[in-house]
Protein backbone atom coordinates (compact mmCIF):
# COMPACT_ATOMS: atom_id res chain seq x y z
CA UNK A 1 0.00 0.00 0.00
CA UNK A 2 1.18 3.55 -0.91
CA UNK A 3 1.55 5.62 2.20
CA UNK A 4 0.83 8.81 1.15
CA UNK A 5 -2.41 8.01 -0.84
CA UNK A 6 -5.75 7.87 1.21
CA UNK A 7 -8.06 9.11 -1.02
CA UNK A 8 -9.73 7.58 -4.08
CA UNK A 9 -12.56 9.54 -5.87
CA UNK A 10 -14.78 7.56 -8.47
CA UNK A 11 -17.09 8.99 -11.10
CA UNK A 12 -20.16 7.01 -11.28
CA UNK A 13 -21.32 6.64 -14.74
CA UNK A 14 -18.93 4.93 -17.26
CA UNK A 15 -16.70 3.71 -13.74
CA UNK A 16 -18.14 1.89 -11.58
CA UNK A 17 -21.78 1.47 -13.57
CA UNK A 18 -21.63 0.37 -16.93
CA UNK A 19 -24.31 2.63 -18.11
CA UNK A 20 -23.47 4.58 -21.68
CA UNK A 21 -26.09 2.49 -23.02
CA UNK A 22 -29.03 4.17 -20.94
CA UNK A 23 -28.01 7.07 -20.81
CA UNK A 24 -27.38 7.39 -24.66
CA UNK A 25 -30.74 5.69 -24.87
CA UNK A 26 -32.35 8.34 -22.65
CA UNK A 27 -30.64 10.97 -23.89
CA UNK A 28 -31.94 10.39 -27.23
CA UNK A 29 -35.81 10.01 -25.30
CA UNK A 30 -35.03 13.30 -24.35
CA UNK A 31 -33.93 14.87 -27.15
CA UNK A 32 -34.65 13.79 -30.63
CA UNK A 33 -32.19 15.96 -32.33
CA UNK A 34 -29.10 14.27 -30.32
CA UNK A 35 -26.57 12.94 -32.32
CA UNK A 36 -24.05 10.27 -30.56
CA UNK A 37 -21.29 12.85 -31.03
CA UNK A 38 -23.64 15.11 -29.26
CA UNK A 39 -23.56 13.06 -26.20
CA UNK A 40 -20.10 12.59 -26.31
CA UNK A 41 -19.21 16.13 -26.35
CA UNK A 42 -21.84 16.62 -23.93
CA UNK A 43 -19.18 15.08 -21.51
CA UNK A 44 -16.08 17.16 -22.37
CA UNK A 45 -16.96 19.57 -20.28
CA UNK A 46 -19.60 20.44 -16.97
CA UNK A 47 -22.70 18.66 -18.51
CA UNK A 48 -24.76 21.55 -16.60
CA UNK A 49 -22.46 24.72 -17.88
CA UNK A 50 -21.84 23.43 -21.44
CA UNK A 51 -24.65 20.87 -22.39
CA UNK A 52 -24.88 19.50 -26.13
CA UNK A 53 -27.58 17.03 -25.13
CA UNK A 54 -31.12 19.63 -24.67
CA UNK A 55 -33.03 19.06 -22.23
CA UNK A 56 -36.28 20.72 -22.03
CA UNK A 57 -38.78 21.25 -19.06
CA UNK A 58 -40.04 18.09 -17.81
CA UNK A 59 -37.17 15.55 -19.61
CA UNK A 60 -34.59 16.16 -16.51
CA UNK A 61 -36.77 14.23 -14.07
CA UNK A 62 -38.07 11.99 -17.12
CA UNK A 63 -34.23 11.33 -18.00
CA UNK A 64 -33.75 10.53 -13.90
CA UNK A 65 -36.87 8.17 -13.59
CA UNK A 66 -35.65 6.01 -16.38
CA UNK A 67 -32.54 5.99 -15.17
CA UNK A 68 -33.42 4.71 -12.37
CA UNK A 69 -35.94 1.86 -13.63
CA UNK A 70 -33.43 0.61 -15.95
CA UNK A 71 -30.24 0.24 -14.05
CA UNK A 72 -29.42 -2.83 -11.77
CA UNK A 73 -26.85 -4.39 -10.20
CA UNK A 74 -25.48 -6.03 -13.62
CA UNK A 75 -24.02 -2.86 -14.55
CA UNK A 76 -22.22 -2.18 -11.59
CA UNK A 77 -20.94 -6.12 -11.63
CA UNK A 78 -17.34 -5.56 -12.91
CA UNK A 79 -16.82 -2.45 -10.23
CA UNK A 80 -17.73 -4.56 -7.02
CA UNK A 81 -14.79 -6.93 -5.82
CA UNK A 82 -12.45 -3.84 -7.05
CA UNK A 83 -14.07 -1.63 -5.01
CA UNK A 84 -14.27 -4.07 -2.38
CA UNK A 85 -10.36 -4.53 -2.13
CA UNK A 86 -9.86 -0.49 -2.56
CA UNK A 87 -12.00 0.36 0.12
CA UNK A 88 -10.11 -2.41 2.48
CA UNK A 89 -6.98 0.20 1.96
CA UNK A 90 -8.34 3.75 1.21
CA UNK A 91 -11.23 5.94 1.60
CA UNK A 92 -13.71 6.34 -1.15
CA UNK A 93 -15.75 8.90 -2.19
CA UNK A 94 -18.13 9.37 -5.70
CA UNK A 95 -17.97 12.91 -7.18
CA UNK A 96 -20.83 12.62 -9.81
CA UNK A 97 -23.22 14.82 -12.09
CA UNK A 98 -25.85 11.78 -11.28
CA UNK A 99 -29.17 12.38 -8.93
CA UNK A 100 -28.34 11.54 -5.39
CA UNK A 101 -31.21 9.36 -4.99
CA UNK A 102 -30.45 7.44 -8.14
CA UNK A 103 -26.76 6.64 -7.33
CA UNK A 104 -27.47 5.52 -3.77
CA UNK A 105 -30.18 2.79 -4.79
CA UNK A 106 -27.97 1.69 -7.47
CA UNK A 107 -25.31 1.72 -4.87
CA UNK A 108 -27.47 -0.05 -2.22
CA UNK A 109 -28.78 -2.91 -4.98
CA UNK A 110 -25.49 -3.90 -5.67
CA UNK A 111 -24.31 -4.03 -2.12
CA UNK A 112 -21.54 -1.47 -1.93
CA UNK A 113 -22.87 1.90 -0.73
CA UNK A 114 -21.03 1.16 2.93
CA UNK A 115 -18.11 1.28 1.40
CA UNK A 116 -18.13 5.28 0.40
CA UNK A 117 -17.75 7.94 2.53
CA UNK A 118 -19.21 10.54 0.72
CA UNK A 119 -21.91 10.02 -2.24
CA UNK A 120 -22.10 13.81 -4.21
CA UNK A 121 -24.12 13.81 -7.11
CA UNK A 122 -26.29 17.07 -8.48
CA UNK A 123 -27.94 17.96 -5.34
CA UNK A 124 -24.34 18.78 -4.02
CA UNK A 125 -23.10 21.20 -6.27
CA UNK A 126 -23.26 21.20 -10.02
CA UNK A 127 -19.67 21.68 -10.31
CA UNK A 128 -17.76 18.46 -10.15
CA UNK A 129 -14.68 21.63 -8.60
CA UNK A 130 -16.71 22.90 -5.87
CA UNK A 131 -17.71 18.72 -4.61
CA UNK A 132 -13.54 18.36 -4.89
CA UNK A 133 -13.46 21.69 -2.87
CA UNK A 134 -15.82 20.14 -0.36
CA UNK A 135 -14.28 16.73 0.07
CA UNK A 136 -10.93 18.90 0.31
CA UNK A 137 -12.86 20.92 3.25
CA UNK A 138 -14.51 18.50 4.95
CA UNK A 139 -12.55 14.94 4.20
CA UNK A 140 -8.59 15.66 4.49
CA UNK A 141 -8.72 15.44 0.87
CA UNK A 142 -5.64 16.89 -0.57
CA UNK A 143 -3.41 16.91 -3.99
CA UNK A 144 -1.30 15.07 -2.53
CA UNK A 145 -2.65 12.18 -1.24
CA UNK A 146 -5.58 11.87 -3.60
CA UNK A 147 -6.35 10.25 -7.26
CA UNK A 148 -10.01 10.34 -9.11
CA UNK A 149 -10.71 7.65 -11.14
CA UNK A 150 -12.84 8.74 -14.32
CA UNK A 151 -13.97 8.01 -17.65
CA UNK A 152 -14.85 11.30 -19.44
CA UNK A 153 -12.76 14.36 -20.73
CA UNK A 154 -14.68 16.78 -18.79
CA UNK A 155 -14.07 15.53 -15.37
CA UNK A 156 -10.32 15.36 -16.19
CA UNK A 157 -10.55 18.98 -16.89
CA UNK A 158 -12.38 20.00 -13.62
CA UNK A 159 -10.02 17.55 -11.73
CA UNK A 160 -7.36 19.54 -13.00
CA UNK A 161 -8.68 23.03 -11.48
CA UNK A 162 -7.95 21.75 -8.66
CA UNK A 163 -4.57 19.94 -9.34
CA UNK A 164 -5.85 16.55 -8.49
CA UNK A 165 -4.14 13.55 -10.21
CA UNK A 166 -6.68 11.67 -12.40
CA UNK A 167 -6.97 8.07 -14.17
CA UNK A 168 -8.81 8.46 -17.01
CA UNK A 169 -9.87 4.63 -17.70
CA UNK A 170 -11.42 3.89 -21.51
CA UNK A 171 -14.27 1.11 -20.82
CA UNK A 172 -16.65 4.06 -19.91
CA UNK A 173 -17.86 6.62 -22.19
CA UNK A 174 -14.73 8.19 -23.81
CA UNK A 175 -12.17 6.59 -25.65
CA UNK A 176 -8.26 6.96 -25.47
CA UNK A 177 -7.87 9.62 -28.41
CA UNK A 178 -10.89 12.06 -26.28
CA UNK A 179 -8.92 11.01 -22.84
CA UNK A 180 -5.76 12.01 -24.21
CA UNK A 181 -7.00 15.55 -24.84
CA UNK A 182 -7.42 16.23 -20.88
CA UNK A 183 -3.54 15.10 -20.07
CA UNK A 184 -4.53 12.81 -17.23
CA UNK A 185 -1.98 11.57 -14.99
CA UNK A 186 -2.36 8.02 -16.77
CA UNK A 187 -5.01 6.03 -19.03
CA UNK A 188 -5.64 2.62 -18.45
CA UNK A 189 -8.13 0.34 -20.11
CA UNK A 190 -9.15 -2.33 -17.08
CA UNK A 191 -9.79 -2.42 -13.69
CA UNK A 192 -6.69 -4.77 -13.14
CA UNK A 193 -4.79 -1.75 -14.21
CA UNK A 194 -6.30 0.46 -12.00
CA UNK A 195 -5.54 -1.44 -9.07
CA UNK A 196 -1.94 -1.70 -10.51
CA UNK A 197 -1.64 1.95 -11.09
CA UNK A 198 -2.75 2.89 -7.63
CA UNK A 199 -0.48 0.48 -5.71
CA UNK A 200 2.65 1.56 -6.98
CA UNK A 201 1.16 5.43 -7.34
Amino acid sequence: MNKKLEHIILDFDGVIADTADINWTLSQECDKEATYEDFLAHHDGNVFEEPRIKFKEGTNHLFHAGYRSRITPLHLANAIEPLRRLAALYTLHIVSSNNEESLNMALEQANILKLFTRVMGRETHASKVEKFKMLMGEHGVTTENTVFITDTLGDIKEAHKVGIRTIAETFGFHNRERLEKGEPYLIVDTWEEIEQTIEVM
